[in-house]
């Protein structure tokens, strides 16, 4: 094998010389870059007349207003609270009942679902008092409404 493979090399000697001989004439032939950095060449871009601290306008920065909201939320507040809810801020999607455990499954008007027991408080004030099997009775203080599933619509309960 060591015999053939001398024969190979030696069919590319002519080559690898001339490969060398011409790097070596590229390497003598070359010169260093002739950079000059001169103050000549260190021109600002904008003239002296055209630059005036009174002329560049700047945004100013409110911090109180970033400081004041939260990004973290919809609409910007650090309460529990959403000030402008609206008219059916959620909907029944179903309601799962396992023994004596009853839970509804609601979403809320942001598209957001989630799971309530009895006595939960909801986003609005109103508290779950009664779940059934296809209908959600929600109250607060005096008022009364009963979500159902697959309905849009909030009905009173007398």
């Amino acid at each position: 094998m060591k015999i053939v493979e001398l024969k190979i090399l030696k069919q590319y000697t002519a080559d690898f010389i001339v490969l060398i001989i011409f790097c070596f004439l590229g390497f003598i032939f070359s010169e260093k870059p002739s950079l000059k950095f001169s103050s000549l060449q260190k021109k600002s871009f904008f003239s002296k007349k055209e630059m005036k601290i009174s002329e560049i306008k700047r945004h100013k920065l409110e911090i109180n207003d970033i400081m004041n909201r939260n990004l973290f939320t919809v609409d910007g507040s650090y309460g529990n609270k959403i000030r402008n809810l609206p008219k059916n801020p959620y909907s029944l999607v179903a309601v799962v009942i396992s023994g004596k455990e009853k839970r509804a499954i609601l979403r809320d008007f942001t598209g957001r679902i989630f799971i309530a027991k009895k006595r939960e408080k909801m986003i609005d004030g109103f508290v779950i008092e009664k779940i059934n099997k296809n209908s959600v009775i929600l109250k607060r203080g005096k008022q009364k409404k009963e979500l159902k599933i697959l309905s849009g619509k909030k009905e009173g309960v007398k």
